[in-house]
């Protein structure tokens, strides 16, 4: 144990940690935090919201009951824009002085919307800009608005999309097929694709609360996390053997039985070392994701929902059990990693030749990741949720045979 600490301590160098967290707060500008700063932008973020106030009221899915009573909340919505209409210069003189008079002038101007004249045109663009949309001319093209659309008018809209979802989805009170009969129809499904989804239609499972928009950026952002992961790991762990072969520390562990076996120790120290790293930042970057987004709100509902649009999932899972998956594939690509990056550091023999080596592993392993976190269990990739991941575990398993076998080869190794 004392020599494993002693390899540890080599690894964690002043040096090397300097540089990992220089590299890690570049990277996390660069590429994570527009996850984040994203997430709260956009027209879908509405719905976002929403799924906060439904989960907070209803919990992590809405029955029927629970439903008819949120229709309820569209009056609280209608107020406080009625509010802000009255408030409005713009708008009194208009003579829109409620979220009706609203609805009255698109059902009017867009019913003859081809047929208006300039005058009638101006006032129709006029009231968008005013309400914060771009809007498009003939004469002048896309006009962008200066004002921000009110959250009072972003909460209605979403709260008549969630209605439409629940509809489509739920209660199949439309004319339009539900988002699952629609997948069935246009795509060409295996049988145990369409077996599984099936079982999500008719089980009763779409009725969770989760949005597409918490998933597609908790997915692009573990994606980035990920890469990082892999990056950091393989700067940590890769110029252990590299670099005792360089000051041909090596050749005095040869000289002894108990010296070859610190390979095996170096072995151990650097898969602990791969645990060790994706722990710290996994706990530092999903904090972060956490505290500023509050996603983890939706930690206990499951991920199949009416609100998801098109994307199903093989596995019913909450939205904590697929966090938790996500971080287990981080943590087979950091122990896979480090140990592919311990058998090219054994026949390296200087810090160059290593890192000629460890840049085609790194974009190797990151295309690999990659193709799994994309789209993660979602039922239109093709297989199962096991033929998904199974690549990453054939790499994990694959550092480690390959590393032991090192390992006891370098037992028999004669001296050259």
């Amino acid at each position: 144990m004392r020599i494993i600490a002693y390899e540890l301590k080599k690894i964690w160098n002043i040096k090397i940690l300097g540089i990992i967290i220089a590299l890690s707060v570049i990277y996390f500008s660069l590429s994570m935090n527009d996850w984040i700063r994203l997430y709260s932008s956009g027209r879908w973020f509405g719905n976002v919201e929403l799924a906060h106030h439904l989960t907070e009221n209803y919990g992590s899915s809405l029955s029927l009951e629970d439903f008819e009573d949120f229709l309820n909340y569209r009056d609280l919505i209608v107020a406080e824009l009625d509010q802000f209409f009255q408030a409005n210069a713009f708008f009194a003189e208009m003579g829109i002085l409620s979220f009706d008079d609203l609805q009255d002038f698109r059902g009017y101007y867009g019913s003859q919307f081809e047929t208006l004249n300039d005058e009638e045109r101006n006032i129709w663009n006029a009231v968008f800009l005013e309400l914060g949309y771009i809007v498009r001319t003939e004469e002048y093209g896309d006009l962008t608005s200066e004002n921000e659309t009110p959250e009072a008018y972003n909460k209605i809209n979403s709260f008549y999309n969630i209605v439409s979802f629940y509809h489509t989805n739920i209660t199949r009170e439309t004319e339009w097929p539900s988002h699952i009969d629609s997948f069935i129809e246009w795509h060409q499904l295996n049988e145990s694709e369409y077996r599984r989804l099936t079982e999500i239609r008719d089980s009763g499972e779409l009725t969770s609360i989760m949005t597409h928009h918490t998933l597609f950026h908790t997915l692009r952002y573990a994606r980035n996390l990920a890469a990082l992961i892999v990056f950091v790991t393989l700067i940590l762990v890769s110029t252990l053997v590299a670099s005792d072969r360089a000051s041909r520390v090596n050749w005095l562990q040869y000289s002894s039985k108990q010296g070859r076996r610190i390979f095996c120790k170096q072995f151990l120290a650097v898969l602990i070392s791969a645990v060790g790293a994706t722990t710290i930042l996994v706990i530092i970057f999903a904090g972060i994701f956490a505290a500023t987004t509050n996603a983890h709100a939706f930690w206990h509902n499951v991920i199949n929902s009416f609100m998801g649009g098109s994307n199903f999932h093989w596995l019913s899972v909450t939205y904590g059990q697929y966090v938790l998956l996500m971080v287990g594939v981080m943590y087979l690509l950091s122990v896979g990693a480090a140990a592919l990056a311990f058998v090219l550091s054994r026949f390296s023999h200087n810090n160059i030749r290593l890192i000629l080596k460890i840049i085609p592993l790194f974009v190797a392993i990151d295309m690999l990741s990659n193709r799994v976190l994309n789209n993660f269990l979602v039922v239109y990739i093709g297989g199962n949720s096991h033929m998904q991941v199974s690549l990453l575990v054939a790499l994990m398993i694959a550092g480690i045979v390959t590393g032991i076998m090192v390992v006891r080869r370098e037992k028999r190794a004669e001296l050259i």
